[in-house]
């Protein structure tokens, strides 16, 4: 791992800063005045900072993430030094989410009503021919839940310039901005205001990776207590759910897609509520 490498740590009450890891660099958020927008915000207003220190990657979490992800700082960066010369680094804390859903615009459309017809939208708009989104297999070393990820230079002046149309496409197309950033339209249950824009971004990620063919790797909990504790008592499923996404794709197999298909469903039936663990 090259040593100009800083993930950021983002807080938006001072209280918060005292959650910061010691690895990570406190960002504070608390002046935000776009809160609709999320961390996204950081990443536009940064950017140019970023690029002027000479990063080579660069990331950015939440003051939650000990707690959504069980890992350190330390640990994180020991796993991108163990792992040298990929484009991006995925601290995926969702991994239930990961194992028993396709993609993340499978899991978004039960959450937030169309979110995959406007990301294939979008993708249109862009000169994306023939994609759609809900038929990619996104493994986990694709798939990223709540934007904790770790990029290089190259990665973060591509996705910026990609995320940035989002404002530029709804400028021209009225109904498309009501879509993307209309008050209230991701129906998220725990803040009714938020438009659907955070949540696109969070899925457009691992789909930005996969068409543009950047060489990523997500952190695998191998064991299980290195997961939060809420997932322990499910993790061989979990593991084994996650492991055959990744065959899936390494062999493009329609037979093994449909073997995790079939265990996926058996999986979510025996254990009702799951989903509520993210």
């Amino acid at each position: 791992m090259s040593t100009n490498t800083k993930i950021f740590q983002i807080y938006f009450k001072p209280e918060l800063k005292v959650h910061c890891d010691p690895a990570f660099e406190p960002l504070d958020n608390t002046a935000n005045p776009r809160p609709e927008l999320r961390e996204w915000y950081n990443w536009d207003q940064e950017h140019d900072q970023r690029l002027a220190e000479g990063l080579d990657y660069w990331g950015y979490v939440s003051w939650k993430f000990k707690d959504k992800t069980n890992l350190s700082g330390e640990q994180v960066f020991d796993f991108i030094t163990s792992n040298p010369g990929y484009d991006v680094y995925l601290l995926n804390p969702c991994i239930v989410n990961e194992a028993c859903f396709a993609n993340s615009w499978e899991q978004g459309d039960i959450y937030h009503p169309n979110i995959s017809t406007i990301g294939n939208k979008f993708l249109a708009k862009l000169g994306y021919e023939d994609v759609s989104v809900r038929d990619m297999v996104l493994d986990r070393n694709k798939t990223v839940y709540a934007n904790y990820f770790v990029g290089s230079k190259d990665f973060w002046v591509r996705f910026m310039e990609f995320s940035r149309k989002l404002f530029t496409e709804a400028e021209k197309d009225s109904i498309f901005k009501d879509e993307v950033f209309g008050a209230g339209r991701s129906n998220y249950a725990h803040d009714a205001t938020l438009p659907n824009f955070t949540f696109l971004i969070e899925r457009l990620i691992p789909t930005f990776l996969e068409l543009e063919n950047f060489n990523s790797v997500g952190f695998s909990y191998d064991r299980p207590e290195w997961c939060h504790e809420k997932y322990q008592p499910y993790w061989g499923d979990l593991r084994a759910l996650s492991d055959l996404k990744i065959l899936v794709n390494r062999h493009e197999s329609d037979d093994i897609f449909n073997i995790w298909n079939y265990y996926r469903h058996k999986f979510l039936s025996n254990n009702p509520g799951i989903l509520g663990l993210e």
